[in-house]
């Protein structure tokens, strides 16, 4: 099992955050190969981040990079009626990328160093996602809780 740490990149915008947070943390230990992972609204920006050896850079990337192919997906399933995107898995030569819609308005994004072990990483991910769903939906913010 991987130690995970926490990037500060965001500040939370209560205790209650911080603490939802490390427990999303705490729960994605048993995905296999974990690397890191990224909490994102839809609109791009970083809610947490957590990773080995990531920097606030390496997090404003990932939710960018991401917030964009959520995007894409959507598109994409317009024009053939497909409903709303649920997940999204990129295999890469040394890792794996998996998105996955996770509360309202939001995406937890997963970084895993196996693409052999994808199908329990998917399950563990999306197992997650679905438990802390009620508690990962993002209201209206406004500019204070941007990254920083």
């Amino acid at each position: 099992m991987s130690s995970l740490r926490h990037v500060k990149n965001v500040i939370p915008a209560s205790p209650e955050d911080a603490a939802v947070f490390d427990n999303l943390r705490d729960n994605l230990q048993l995905v296999p190969d974990l690397t890191g992972f990224v909490l994102l609204a839809d609109d791009g920006l970083a809610l947490c981040g957590y990773g080995l050896d990531w920097t606030r850079d390496d997090v404003q990337t990932i939710a960018a990079a991401c917030s964009g192919l959520a995007s894409l997906a959507d598109g994409l399933s317009m024009p053939v009626d497909g409903g709303s995107v649920l997940h999204l898995n990129i295999t890469m030569e040394r890792s794996h990328l998996i998105l996955t819609a996770c509360g309202n308005g939001s995406t937890l994004v997963v970084y895993t160093s196996g693409p052999e072990s994808i199908g329990l990483a998917m399950r563990e991910t999306v197992r997650v996602a679905r438990a802390f769903k009620h508690q990962l939906g993002v209201g209206d913010r406004d500019r204070r809780d941007r990254i920083r």
